[in-house]
């Protein structure tokens, strides 16, 4: 064997023939194995045809756009202190919120050159938010472990992010309390300013159902003493490892956070301006990055996120103003790569609520039906599919049309029908406008947050691993 036909791998002082993966094509227990799969394949013309059939004509706007529109986008990021201690982390998050006056972003396309100063102030009116955890191997303010590192730090961010420094109640961690009080499946608190932790995060103590407070003051576990935080009810911290990556943990509050963010700007407007709330809102609209749904075990604050907005939604009717306006942009994933093959079939500016008999069916490939429905424990939006009048495809989610989803039956009939979602053309205005060539399937708010919030994988993520490790040693 000549010097050119091997290799040292990277992860490894082991010398490998580069013809290896050869062998293992050819061997003939993997091609045994090969011929009994079954995988999902393009669709074929007649399958195009049939889904395309199911597209309409896409819904005219009934209402005022809004003027002003909020776009949410976070990234995450786990730097290394030290090449050769590569298992020695800390974690940052950061979330960017841009406020963006839609009549001024429209009035740039009547004009025959974009002037790049405008283009600037447009975009002034954004803020991000960036929060540092410890990771692996590393402890934060006399703690002994990662975990109750990661616990401490969350839970001061939340207390300490307020949109009035001076009130405590307008910290994110009391919007987190203002949802929680919309919780069900669990024991309820006896007020607005208490929530239930559903157990002690001591892994030596099985302490349930523990009253905390939107306080000040440090709290105990009545059994075990052990410290706890009302921010321990998203149990991220059951996600946190001593020992290895935590970027999973790290990913679960980037994704809970962005929709905190949301609630808690809809909740200062309403307590800010309790009676001139539905003014303020009817004139607002959130561009979310990602689908209406928040997963892993921090889940259960979608339920409560739909059902809050139930409750403001019938104040905003009952005044004769449209439902909140969310929308949450999916620029990858299953639905999008699926439709994307059909997008040579679908009809320009026509619109599909997807259901989850065809996503079952063709979407989710060779999945059977659950005794749910797609996305009951996280989602609290309903994806469409459209395809604009210039042939851009868009997926994206609304909020349900429903409070609960407590009728699984109900439920499941009453999402899929798309004349339950009034504002539907008020979204498809929005996208229209806003149809952005920066990233594919993005829009301009989305795509500016994201500007303003990823942390790049090179040269950004390296310009944090030497800062992390120039501030350590200071």
């Amino acid at each position: 064997m000549d010097k050119e036909s091997v290799i040292k791998m990277p992860f490894t002082s082991d010398l490998t023939d580069r013809t290896t993966h050869v062998d293992i094509v050819n061997n003939p227990d993997i091609q045994h194995f090969l011929s009994n799969c079954k995988y999902m394949i393009e669709p074929t013309g007649e399958e195009a045809t049939q889904i395309a059939s199911l597209f309409s004509g896409a819904p005219s706007c009934k209402h005022l756009l809004p003027n002003n529109i909020i776009a949410i986008d976070g990234g995450n990021y786990e730097a290394s202190i030290d090449e050769n201690l590569p298992f020695t982390r800390l974690g940052y998050v950061k979330v960017g919120n841009i406020l963006i006056k839609r009549n001024s972003f429209t009035e740039l396309g009547s004009e025959r050159f974009i002037d790049p100063f405008k283009v600037a102030q447009i975009t002034k009116n954004n803020a991000a938010t960036v929060f540092a955890f410890p990771s692996s191997n590393m402890v934060y303010k006399g703690q002994t472990t990662v975990r109750d590192s990661f616990r401490l730090a969350m839970d001061g961010y939340l207390y300490k992010y307020r949109t009035n420094p001076a009130d405590s109640k307008t910290s994110l961690r009391s919007t987190l309390f203002k949802l929680a009080s919309y919780r069900s499946n669990i024991k309820q608190a006896s007020a607005a300013a208490e929530l239930i932790l559903h157990k002690c995060p001591n892994p030596e103590c099985n302490a349930e159902d523990i009253p905390v407070w939107d306080i000040a003051e440090s709290q105990q576990c009545p059994t075990c003493h052990h410290t706890i935080y009302p921010s321990d009810c998203l149990r991220i911290w059951e996600e946190v490892d001593d020992n290895s990556s935590n970027q999973t943990a790290l990913t679960r509050f980037t994704n809970v956070v962005e929709h905190l963010f949301a609630m808690h700007y809809i909740r200062m407007v309403v307590e800010n301006s309790p009676n001139s709330f539905v003014d303020t809102l009817s004139n607002l609209c959130f561009f979310m990055d990602g689908p209406l749904a928040i997963f892993g075990n921090s889940a259960w604050v979608h339920a409560s996120i739909l059902k809050y907005l139930a409750e403001l939604n019938k104040t905003m009717r009952a005044h004769g103003k449209s439902d909140i306006l969310i929308l949450g942009l999916c620029k990858s994933g299953a639905v999008y790569d699926y439709f994307k093959l059909i997008d040579t079939d679908l009809s320009e500016n026509s619109i599909y609520c997807l259901t989850d008999k065809i996503r079952e069916r063709y979407v989710n490939f060779n999945r059977t039906s659950s005794e749910t429905t797609f996305g009951n424990e996280t989602y609290y939006g309903q994806d469409f599919i459209y395809k604009t009048a210039s042939g851009r495809l868009f997926v994206f989610n609304i909020p349900y049309p429903v409070a609960t989803k407590s009728s699984t039956t109900n439920f499941e009939l009453e999402k899929s029908k798309i004349e339950n979602y009034a504002n539907l053309g008020t979204y498809l205005s929005l996208l229209n406008d806003f149809e952005c060539d920066l990233y594919e399937s993005a829009v301009v708010p989305v795509a500016l947050a994201k500007r303003h919030t990823a942390i790049s994988l090179n040269p950004g993520s390296k310009v944090l691993d030497l800062l992390t490790k120039a501030n350590l040693q200071k």
